[in-house]
């Protein structure tokens, strides 16, 4: 087994919590942490998504008596994390996600902190902008460079995708804990193929994470046709995503990738 390694000390102590939720469920580690992300993600959409979060914590979660099942202690897990968050304002979920899930398997290795924060700190305006603006994170991972450009705009729009769902939540997570808005779209950018959209930022429905479906997102592409829009850009609306920000703000938004 490859060796765990953390640069947050609040990440082994939750580790250990969901190797302690795998003895009570009998699930591995990975599935845990997946079935984490999903039950914080569910529990941060005020009430919007439990059919989802049933039919996880129905997996062995609710096995055993109160106060001693899986479900508990994901539960403890949450607020760890969140107490965790608080106090750092570090990626909690991206530096446990590496050094004991993944392991950097298929070469996934997330930018450091500190690079995040130098890049940030060389391309986003220090003083806070009346401009609204969207920032766009084409392999996010865990939105770490989305959570460094916030340090510095935090009312800008946060555009964060990748290919792996499990980012893809912890970017979600990782925004909607920090009360910041935006979009966190599960997406092959290379193909446009999109599987799932969340739009971060409080709602009506008491949350700060609404599953939106794709074909009524701006990231959807399955509308356009070829001749007028041949790299696909353009929502089903006929707006750009950048367009999209602009009539909701009022103003000229522009899209800056960082990468």
């Amino acid at each position: 087994m490859a060796k765990e390694f953390f640069t947050l000390p609040a990440s082994k102590t939750l580790v250990e919590l969901f190797d302690q939720t795998a003895r009570q469920t009998g699930h591995a580690r990975g599935r845990v942490f997946t079935d984490f992300l999903t039950v914080s993600k569910c529990a941060l959409a005020g009430q919007t998504m439990e059919a989802e979060y049933h039919a996880t914590i129905e997996q062995g979660y609710t096995d055993g008596p109160k106060g001693k099942r899986g479900i508990d202690t994901l539960a403890q897990g949450f607020a760890m994390l969140v107490n965790a968050m608080e106090e750092t304002k570090a990626d909690v979920l991206g530096d446990i996600f590496q050094g004991a899930i993944t392991y950097g398997e298929n070469g996934q290795f997330f930018t450091p902190d500190s690079v995040c924060d130098l890049m940030a700190s060389m391309t986003v305006p220090a003083e806070r902008t009346d401009e609204p603006k969207s920032v766009c994170d084409p392999a996010c991972g865990s939105g770490r460079q989305l959570l460094a450009v916030a340090k510095y705009q935090p009312h800008w729009e946060l555009i964060g995708q990748d290919i792996d769902h499990r980012a893809v939540m912890m970017t979600a997570i990782n925004l909607g804990l920090n009360g910041l808005r935006g979009w966190a779209v599960h997406q092959n950018t290379l193909t446009l193929e999109v599987h799932r959209v969340y739009k971060i930022g409080f709602n009506l429905a008491g949350g700060v994470i609404a599953d939106v479906p794709v074909e009524k997102s701006p990231f959807d592409v399955t509308a356009m046709t070829s001749a007028d829009d041949p790299i696909g850009q353009t929502s089903a609306s006929g707006l750009t995503i950048s367009d999209t920000t602009s009539r909701e703000h009022g103003g000229t938004a522009s899209q800056l990738d960082l990468f």
